[in-house]
């Protein structure tokens, strides 16, 4: 079975037309094309009005997505039946009168005719139905859920109805979910519309220029010949991917299709070769600077600058990482596993002389996230690197008059409309330092002649067409969200489902013990409300209907700060477990993909991968209790403590879970060791100091000569 083939079982975004009949692949690519050309415009001269921005942005999406999506996954994905022609008018007719109406909808403060509401009725129709392609049942149902709820609350208040109340109650709900910012066109759709197309877009023009290959032979230069080389490389490699693409299962599919062989070749049982390549994929949606796109919704959300979010969950994906690269060793020094041959592997030096100038656009991308730059102008610059650094001679010549252009552009204009030069904008030395030295590092690496993936013009064609592919079923999905947010807004059914949470927490009288059985119940239903989804939606889901849940205790609040500070954590504690619902059994469908390829067990790889993602598991509780985990009102001094101290303990844990160091470890040792892990981990003088303990204790007895234990030769 192909990846491709893998991917279509595990992932329903994936289950598209692989042939489009001539003409319909001709206006499928022109549409995707235009689309992409219209998101970089307006990423630098400015965005339109939100309601017209996202509706060209939502709408153009869907009927590029009827075109692609078949009705089921058993249908032909080589025709495409008239009824999908329909759908796909339909959606292009919807949103050119999204459009048209604006304007006077804007004006009249939302208020809408009858006519409005029969388009509001086919809009949410339409788009359960491709939602349903896209996604799946699972977020179609859920969404639907939420509007007959919105229905039963905005109708149950009449003792008797009547056609004009139904009619009322509906003219108000479908104003709100279709016709202002507050549903289908609110947060989410707004996002994906500027910041994440356009991460989407940088993510296909870095694939185009062989960034995927420059992650996988540096990891191999790095890892490749250490004990269990192979699952290091994947762990290095797929979490780097993984946070550019967004999507875990993808990940797990393409990366794993080269990792998990080797991790079987040099001795890895296949449950965990599968098990290190899903933990690994999924943690890079929680890895800085990108975090799968979801970190910018989250910014736009809390209304916090990005670079907030981005320094947040440095240290939790260190301590992931960390955690699953420990795993792996002990794993394979406990089977007595070697690395890769040095021969066989290239060097790191070869690696950047032939790559490493990748580097750059995501240098320059860093650069202006952290001097205070917008997402988008950050992204657009960065694209317009990446293509300088990589293009072939004519591209370098196309794209490197369009930069001049824009960086002269006012000047350009003065002159031929014969008014007078203004000044150079005052960031010139900024922009002008972005188009020079991508474009200097390409010409000589022309003269020298070094060879390596270059951009043609068919390939700025494939990396924007590709990016809007990518980029449908995150629009959908966002405005599916969009509906059951809106209903939220509307009902107040979020903060409902949270009183009666904390009304369960309310029998104990304990603040400490309340908080900590909310915190559970919470991450089951962050996991539970995760299955089988995206990073995007997870979060925005999540974030709506478990993050106040820990929002209405007292003692939760009083750990995390007044306001804002408090908010933020519950919003990552959620959107963390939202994420590890992809290796969490019975849905683990990341760890599902990888024993797809690795041929292992799918319940016994999702259980493996829970394992080596244990300190993932751990560290959102432990943040709660200090937010100086996230860098929020943390000094130098802080950080260095936090990270020794956690870097310490999920050593222990990694010890812990493996039941292994230098030799097998009876089970009251590992108990004491897992102890340790956790009073290290939890940020404090005293909790350190007695993980310090266990520490010492455990490495005493470990190292003895004789601790009369077996060693181990079979483990799975």
């Amino acid at each position: 079975m192909s990846g491709g083939d893998k991917l279509r079982d595990y992932e329903r975004e994936s289950n598209v037309r692989t042939h489009l009949p001539r003409g319909v692949r001709i206006l499928f690519v022109g549409i995707a094309v235009a689309l992409g050309i219209f998101h970089l415009y307006t990423s630098y001269a400015g965005a339109l009005v939100d309601i017209k921005q996202r509706s060209i942005h939502l709408y153009t999406l869907m009927m590029l997505a009827f075109l692609l999506y078949p009705i089921t996954k058993k249908k032909k994905r080589n025709k495409i039946p008239i009824y999908d022609y329909m759908l796909a008018g339909a959606s292009l007719v919807l949103g050119i009168y999204m459009l048209v109406s604006a304007t006077t909808i804007i004006e009249s403060g939302g208020q809408i005719n009858h006519i409005d509401v029969y388009v509001g009725m086919v809009v949410i129709i339409v788009l359960f139905e491709i939602t349903r392609r896209v996604t799946g049942w699972g977020l179609t149902l859920l969404a639907f859920g939420f509007l007959v709820y919105g229905f039963y609350v905005k109708l149950s208040i009449y003792p008797q109805l009547t056609w004009d109340i139904i009619i009322n109650a509906s003219s108000g709900i479908i104003a709100h979910l279709v016709y202002i910012t507050e549903g289908v066109l609110g947060t989410a759709i707004g996002v994906s519309a500027s910041y994440i197309i356009l991460f989407i877009l940088f993510g296909a023009f870095l694939s185009k220029s062989g960034m995927g290959q420059l992650f996988n032979d540096m990891a191999m230069a790095v890892a490749g010949h250490t004990k269990g080389g192979p699952a290091k490389v994947a762990v290095l490699a797929s979490g780097f991917l993984g946070s550019i693409n967004g999507s875990a299962i993808a990940n797990v599919v393409t990366t794993g299709a080269f990792t998990i062989p080797l991790m079987k070749k040099v001795g890895y049982h296949k449950n965990f070769a599968g098990a290190v390549e899903s933990a690994s994929s999924v943690g890079g949606q929680i890895l800085p600077p990108i975090m799968g796109a979801a970190a910018f919704i989250m910014a736009e959300n809390l209304g916090i600058p990005y670079t907030t979010v981005i320094l947040a969950g440095i240290i939790p994906a260190l301590l992931f990482y960390f955690g699953v690269l420990l795993q792996v060793h002990i794993r394979a020094s406990k089977l007595k596993l070697k690395g890769l041959d040095k021969n066989e592997l290239p060097t790191v030096k070869t690696v950047l002389m032939k790559r490493g100038h990748l580097l750059i656009p995501m240098i320059i991308l860093l650069y202006l996230l952290f001097s205070g730059k917008t997402p988008f102008y950050a992204a657009f610059w960065s694209i317009i690197a990446t293509v300088l650094i990589t293009g072939t001679g004519r591209m370098l010549f196309i794209s490197g008059a369009v930069s001049l252009f824009l960086l002269f552009e006012p000047q350009i204009v003065a002159v031929l409309v014969g008014a007078s030069i203004p000044e150079l904008r005052d960031n010139w030395f900024e922009l002008g330092s972005i188009i020079i030295i991508p474009l200097v590092i390409n010409l000589i690496r022309k003269q020298a002649q070094v060879k390596a993936e270059e951009i043609h013009v068919r390939d700025f064609v494939d990396a924007l067409e590709n990016g809007v592919r990518t980029t449908i079923p995150v629009a959908v999905a966002c405005g599916a969200v969009g509906i059951i947010v809106g209903i939220s807004s509307l009902t107040g059914v979020a903060l409902e489902i949270a009183s009666s949470i904390v009304s369960i927490g309310d029998l104990i009288q304990s603040p400490l013990f309340q908080l900590l059985i909310t915190l559970f119940l919470t991450m089951i239903a962050s996991i539970i409300l995760g299955m089988g989804l995206p990073s995007i939606p997870t979060y925005i889901i999540t974030s709506t209907m478990a993050a106040p849940i820990l929002l209405q205790l007292p003692y939760f609040r009083e750990l995390t700060g007044a306001g804002e500070s408090a908010v933020f954590v519950a919003h990552m504690f959620v959107f963390y477990f939202g994420i590890f619902a992809n290796i969490t059994p019975p849905v683990a469908l990341a760890a599902f993909a990888g024993a797809g390829i690795s041929g292992g067990e799918p319940m016994r790889t999702g259980f493996q991968a829970m394992k080596l993602a244990i300190a993932g598991f751990i560290v959102p509780f432990m943040f709660v209790f200090s937010n100086q985990m996230l860098m929020m009102d943390a000094t130098i001094r802080n950080i260095f403590v936090i990270m020794a101290t956690s870097l310490t303990g999920v050593f222990l844990l990694s010890v812990a879970v493996e039941g292994y160091f230098k030799r097998p470890l009876a089970w009251y040792i590992r108990i004491i060791a897992t102890i340790g892990a956790l009073l290290l981990i939890y940020p404090g003088l005293w909790t350190d100091m007695a993980g310090l303990v266990a520490l010492l204790f455990v490495l005493v007895i470990s190292l003895k000569r004789n601790n009369g234990l077996p060693a181990s030769e079979n483990v799975s």
